[in-house]
């Protein structure tokens, strides 16, 4: 048994050295050449074996199969030990390979050497097409090797270049950032129920508002910026606005509560009617908006006695922002003459008409409308040909033959009331 005493001198352990790269590099690609050579040697004694063994078996004589079956024998030595010197000289080669990438990572000791894969998102591996982005990942790496493959990156170099590769990594992928656009209402009502900080916070990602007041910028890790660009997307797919009655807007605004319980979306009362009435504002996703929208609608119906009835008008929806807000203002009038409310829904290619239950003004109404929405898709049709005579215009035009006959008279329309 070994026993120390306190008297005894105290021995320091050391770990040893490792042997200098350039050496074990040299020695190691002796190492290779032996082998392959010793492999080379053992190839050419089974050539030389089957040379003779095809002889022997020419000569078609008893003692010469004798021979056939030790030669047999010995050829399986053979190929045993080449089969044997193969593997270690593919171990070798593997070991000769790892010191290479060491010296090139510019490392003294093959041990510190670090080799890692990483998987690259679609925004950084698009960044990485620039040969500057990968200058910056090299000189980040701390001496180490970076190589693009496909959708992943190679590293070859030390523990410290790794990290530091990791590092410029998580830096490249902060600096994702999308933008959406988005009209002033909705973004207010975002805004007033933070529901842009909210989503910023669950994804760990910014979420603000643009400067101009039109749109909002995602910045962050992509993925996570991603998914809170879809997210954000999603809460903002559906859209409706539908007119409130002066008397019925504090009523209707204690209802939105609940209704905003029961279908997730977001139900705001705002002034802004025609007549000093509100305006209900639905925002959210499409089907919590679309449930949202039948409920008001229900509530509306039962609390005034009244009813909505949509005309189809899809040419209203060509009509540029000066004519949809003139086409506002009519139906606004047109509403006066049959004591209901007419107003534009959302996309411009229909109009609700809602007025009292069991009442006769829906069939004259809607007549009349069809001719008021004709006279306006008539003139956003005019708009569009103009424009298009006018593209065609600035075009060069082929000269066409006179055929003697001359052109045609144009005819000419004049138009009726807008009515």
């Amino acid at each position: 048994r070994l026993q120390l005493h306190a008297s005894s001198p105290r021995h320091t352990f050391t770990r040893p050295m490792a042997p200098a790269l350039a050496a074990l590099l040299e020695a190691t690609e002796g190492r290779s050449a032996e082998l392959d050579a010793e492999s080379e040697g053992l190839a050419a004694e089974v050539a030389a074996l089957d040379l003779e063994i095809a002889g022997k078996r020419a000569e078609k004589t008893i003692a010469a199969q004798n021979e056939v079956r030790e030669l047999l024998k010995s050829k399986e030595a053979l190929a045993k030990k080449a089969k044997l010197i193969g593997a270690a000289a593919g171990h070798v080669r593997l070991a000769l390979a790892k010191l290479q990438r060491a010296k090139q990572a510019g490392l003294e000791d093959w041990k510190e050497l670090r080799e890692e894969t990483v998987k690259l998102s679609d925004f950084a591996r698009e960044r990485l097409k620039e040969g500057a982005t990968v200058a910056q990942l090299e000189a980040s790496c701390a001496g180490g090797s970076v190589k693009v493959d496909g959708a992943s990156l190679a590293f070859a170099g030390s523990s410290a270049g790794l990290e530091g590769l990791r590092r410029a990594l998580e830096q490249l992928e902060s600096a994702y950032s999308c933008t959406i656009e988005v009209d002033a209402l909705t973004l207010g009502i975002l805004e007033r129920r933070k529901a842009l900080e909210r989503q910023g916070e669950k994804h760990g990602v910014t979420v603000a508002k643009d400067a101009g007041g039109a749109s909002v910028t995602v910045s962050g890790a992509a993925e996570k910026a991603r998914k809170a660009e879809q997210m954000l997307k999603f809460m903002m797919s559906g859209k409706v606005d539908l007119p409130c009655p002066k008397e019925l807007a504090g009523a209707a605004k204690a209802h939105a509560q609940d209704v905003e319980v029961e279908t997730g979306s977001y139900v705001e009362v705002l002034r802004g009617g025609f007549g000093g009435g509100s305006i209900v504002h639905i925002r959210g996703d499409s089907e919590g908006v679309k449930d949202a929208e039948e409920r008001m609608r229900a509530w509306f119906d039962e609390r005034d006695g009244a009813y909505s009835s949509f005309v189809e008008a899809p040419s209203l929806a060509k009509l540029d922002a000066a004519k949809t807000a003139e086409l506002t203002n009519d139906l606004w009038h047109f509403g006066q003459k049959f004591a209901i409310a007419a107003s534009l829904c959302e996309g411009g290619a229909r109009v609700e008409l809602r007025g009292p239950a069991g009442g006769t003004w829906e069939a004259p109404a809607r007549a009349e409308l069809r001719q008021l929405s004709d006279w306006y898709g008539q003139q956003a049709e005019e708009v569009g040909s103009a424009g298009a005579k006018a593209k065609a215009k600035a075009q060069p035009t082929k000269k066409e033959e006179d055929d003697c006959w001359g052109a045609a008279p144009e005819a000419q329309f004049e138009l009726g009331h807008k009515w």
